[in-house]
């Protein structure tokens, strides 16, 4: 395959205008399955399919979607490719990550972007595709959307009103129809408040301090989810963030899912663990229990769009 030529003037610019959303599909579409990060479980993927199907979808992919590297999906160049040919490709209608893992990360550099500006399409996945979310908003100009992947049990096994997010993601054409309200705890009282919905996993956010694609959160709402790390490596995580100054501009806070807040140490309520060990911006709205993350119930989430944070019912919403 021939690599599409990169117009590198373009690629660490951000953008001033609202991200715009990509087209929606209709019955018949093809739909590209890509694997930018890690491995995944062929059993998966084909129910993933079946399910795409049933929605009227045609989900294609190369058989170099199965190929491994170790811990990733083939190699840099290989997946970096794949990527570029469904953006390429005028016939497939959106791209649906099989799974995440890690490897996305290792690909940033190489992102022809003006190709990605020029052929925006609607883009499913979280986890490890935190980055290529940010960069698709902050340098490219279009939401993708944090969601359930095409090989993963949050697609198949997920709750009712998952996986119907994830069919909205796809077909609906407004953004208030795909992100319904989602509603939480209140960690931390604040004004109703509007911003663009910036954030992801907690490690890439974190890994991405001090590079070109750094999170941009003024007057962002932040959202974050992590899975399966002790409190300490969130505390150090969440530490990194405010040292780099990127809490401070922040309209707004909401915590996903991120499993059991437990260690041997552990003698404090999780309410206690956000509030008063790692702590919060004061004066903003706080959420957390939020339906999001590494969970059977997985809130399709628009990266990049506007959105509304309310202490006072909870929730999060289109603005």
């Amino acid at each position: 395959m021939l690599r599409c030529g990169r117009d590198r003037t373009a690629t660490k610019e951000k953008l001033m205008d609202q991200p715009s959303l990509p087209p929606p599909c209709k019955s018949g579409d093809r739909v590209a399955i890509i694997a930018p990060a890690g491995p995944f479980q062929e059993k998966w993927l084909f129910e993933g399919c079946e399910r795409l199907r049933s929605w009227g979808l045609e989900p294609i992919y190369e058989k170099e979607l199965f190929s491994t590297w170790g811990y990733l999906a083939g190699s840099d160049a290989h997946r970096l490719e794949s990527l570029h040919k469904a953006f390429r490709d005028d016939n497939v209608k959106a791209i649906l990550c099989a799974r995440g893992g890690y490897g996305t990360f290792r690909l940033l550099d190489g992102l022809d972007l003006p190709l990605l500006q020029q052929h925006a399409k609607r883009f499913l996945g979280f986890s490890d595709i935190t980055m290529l979310h940010q960069v698709f908003a902050q340098q490219c100009g279009f939401i993708g959307f944090h969601s359930p992947m095409a090989a993963s049990q949050h697609f198949i096994e997920g709750s009712p009103t998952s996986v119907e997010r994830v069919k909205q993601a796809l077909f609906a054409d407004d953004l208030a129809t795909i992100f319904s309200p989602i509603q939480g705890d209140v960690l931390q009282q604040g004004p109703r408040a509007t911003g663009r919905l910036v954030g992801g996993n907690l490690s890439l956010l974190a890994a991405s301090v001090g590079t070109p694609w750094q999170v941009d959160t003024q007057d962002a709402i932040l959202f974050v989810e992590e899975v399966a790390e002790p409190p300490y490596r969130i505390d150090r995580m969440w530490q990194q963030l405010r040292y780099a100054g990127l809490l401070k501009p922040l309209r707004g806070i909401v915590f996903g899912d991120f499993g059991p807040l437990r260690d041997r140490y552990t003698t404090y309520t999780e309410e206690e663990f956000w509030l008063n060990r790692i702590g919060m911006p004061e004066g903003i709205p706080v959420l957390h229990k939020m339906p999001f993350g590494h969970i059977r119930d997985n809130a399709t989430l628009p990266v990049g769009a506007s959105v509304t944070i309310d202490a006072e019912t909870a929730t999060l919403h289109a603005a």
